[in-house]
């Protein structure tokens, strides 16, 4: 097996990042807000809501590019995504941010999702580290606190999913509508240490690396299949498996967030214990995550149908860096091919060259699927991140 060419491979996301994905993001803006939504012919969707999820991702991308790149355009447009998130968003009264804004700008769904406030720790904490704006660390900290607070189980553990506005738990707990009904998930846990890792790399403190810690251990112990390195997905209260759906996607990108977080809080212990739950997700998804006849990554499917008819953006993005990780801390080139075969899957399939962005994904045909292009679940943070993260680490490589 032949190794890629380095230098091609960074020119490559270089110009996905710069010509494609963060000039794409930035035509969402308005005077004061973001249009909430855009079909693959870059059309807005009439009725969408402004969800919280986009924006707060935008902020982070912006956040980000800023850091790393220093363009005064991105500082300006995170700064928009800022007030955005802060003057509409902002619940005053009861703290945290609502789900989604109506077209006049108004609160529509007023459920705390602790996903959500997940990521706008995430956000925000990254604004403060471009910008050393103390008022974006002061959000940081104050939404860190509060979901520690609101959510956090004190009887088995676990963050819970979904409150009403003044953060009384609901009944039936679910993130999207087609999720399962489940008060505790992986994808809620998966992204709260991605925050909070993130919170204590850019501002240290004993709280947050406790709560790092904490975090991590019940990803490993209630999560992580004990049988299996793989994430097991809905749960109950009491941490009793709902349903036994595969994400191979969140499998790969797990792998990789949850080596960065161990990274981050320093814990040798830890650091050891990931680095292996890392190869061994990476090798699981290598045997069993990918399609043969493009390389791609499944979406979720269940055991007894061992693939997914379709293929989402967001796994090919996760794909391409978790691999490399995998490679980084291995140096088996099986990995490093797999993530240099998804990003011309990606290149090929998913870019749109006519309309910009990422195209949602493909139906079993390989046809793309009659969904947007920018909405409530998709921003600019998988595949933006995934050029963010292949530019460092291909830089790191070639030292």
């Amino acid at each position: 097996m032949s190794s890629p060419d380095f230098d091609t491979l960074k020119n490559s996301f270089k110009s996905e990042l710069f010509d494609n994905i963060l000039p794409y993001w930035s035509r969402l803006r308005t005077t004061d807000s973001f249009i909430s939504a855009l079909d693959s012919a870059n059309q807005p969707i009439a009725g969408t809501p402004l969800g919280l999820i986009m924006v707060s991702r935008l902020l982070w991308t912006y956040s980000r590019a800023y850091d790393l790149y220093g363009n005064p355009e991105y500082k300006e447009l995170a700064r928009h995504a800022k007030h955005v998130l802060v003057t509409r968003f902002e619940d005053k009264e009861n703290g945290g941010f609502f789900w989604t804004l109506d077209s006049d700008g108004q609160p529509l769904d007023t459920r705390k999702q602790c996903y959500g406030q997940a990521f706008c720790v995430y956000a925000f904490s990254e604004h403060y580290q471009a910008t050393k704006d103390q008022g974006s660390l002061d959000l940081a900290l104050k939404i860190f606190r509060l979901i520690e607070e609101k959510t956090w189980d004190t009887k088995s553990g676990g963050y819970l999913e979904t409150f009403e506005a003044d953060w009384t738990p609901l009944e039936k707990m679910r993130l999207g509508a087609e999720d399962l009904d489940a008060p505790k998930t992986m994808n809620n846990h998966l992204h709260l240490i991605e925050a909070f890792a993130n919170l204590q790399k850019i501002a240290p403190s004993p709280e947050v690396k406790a709560t790092c810690i904490k975090t991590l251990r019940v990803i490993a112990d209630r999560i992580i299949l004990p049988d299996t390195p793989r994430f097991g997905l809905f749960y109950d209260m009491d941490w009793n498996l709902i349903d036994p759906a595969v994400s191979p996607g969140h499998d790969i990108e797990g792998s990789w967030l949850l080596w960065e977080a161990a990274e981050i809080v320093g814990d040798h212990e830890l650091e050891k214990e990931f680095k292996q739950r890392a190869l061994d997700m990476a090798e699981l998804v290598l045997k069993t995550g990918l399609d043969p006849k493009d390389n791609g990554v499944y979406d979720e499917f269940h055991n007894e149908h061992p693939q997914s008819e379709t293929k989402c953006w967001w796994p090919q993005a996760e794909g391409v860096v978790g691999f490399f990780n995998a490679y980084q801390l291995s140096g088996d080139k099986r990995y490093l091919d797999a993530a240099t075969k998804i990003w011309d899957y990606i290149q090929n399939v998913f870019v749109d060259k006519q309309n910009g962005e990422w195209i949602w994904g493909v139906n079993a045909n390989g046809r793309p699927m009659d969904k947007e292009k920018a909405g409530p679940w998709k921003s600019s943070y998988h595949n933006g991140r995934a050029c963010f993260e292949m530019l460092a680490r291909l830089e790191q490589n070639s030292k």
